[in-house]
């Protein structure tokens, strides 16, 4: 957490993200993904870091059951915000968070801010996160959940979709070819996001 709620500095944390994205460069990469990010100043700091080490990215940040990320800002914001980005993103969204009804919300936040050309990730956990017998954390989205969620992000406005914490290679080919094979549609209501995917509000 940088200042003034934690004690790292903005410079701080730039010259880390610097240092990564230099070394990435090194590496052969092409495009940095920069993700899970809750705070403005944190997402503006590898923004700059990226853009010094001259390489192009994708920026999502995490919004939670609230609607909101860790320190309040919603996606519509955020998404308006990317638009002022010394180096535009090359697509900005949501990724994490809770659930995939979760995420949708963030999707159709983010639409409300979108200007014209812009692309917007999504990029969900596999189900819901519960603590296991084992001390692991294990999720309940099943192939068939993933599928539904990928094709309501696409009706919703998402270009890129994928999957975060707890998705596995069965979950993103169920989510391809549900994509292949079921033709686009609307943008969805709250009510059919539910009825496919569970509630959209929910505690943890």
């Amino acid at each position: 957490v940088l200042e003034p709620l934690g004690t790292r500095t903005k410079a701080e944390a730039e010259e880390a993200f610097f240092e990564q994205a230099v070394a990435l460069k090194q590496g052969g990469v092409d495009v940095v993904w920069i993700e899970t990010m809750f705070a403005d100043e944190e997402l503006d700091a590898a923004v700059r870091a990226v853009a010094r080490a001259g390489l192009d990215y994708v920026a999502t940040m995490t919004f939670d059951s609230g609607g909101r990320t860790m320190m309040g800002i919603r996606p519509e914001d955020a998404m308006v915000r990317s638009h002022a980005f010394s180096k535009p993103p090359l697509a900005f969204g949501a990724n994490c968070g809770v659930g995939p009804a979760q995420l949708l919300d963030s999707v159709l936040g983010l639409v409300k801010g979108a200007a014209d050309g812009d692309v917007i990730v999504a990029k969900s956990n596999c189900g819901l996160p519960a603590l296991g017998n084992d001390m692991r954390v294990h999720y309940n989205g099943t192939p068939e959940i993933m599928a539904d969620y990928a094709c309501l992000a696409r009706d919703a406005g998402a270009r890129i979709i994928g999957g975060c914490c707890g998705t596995t290679a069965l979950h993103i080919r169920a989510m391809v070819e549900a994509l292949s094979s079921r033709p686009k549609g609307p943008p969805p209501s709250y009510e059919q996001i539910e009825a496919r995917l569970g509630p959209v509000k929910v505690t943890t």
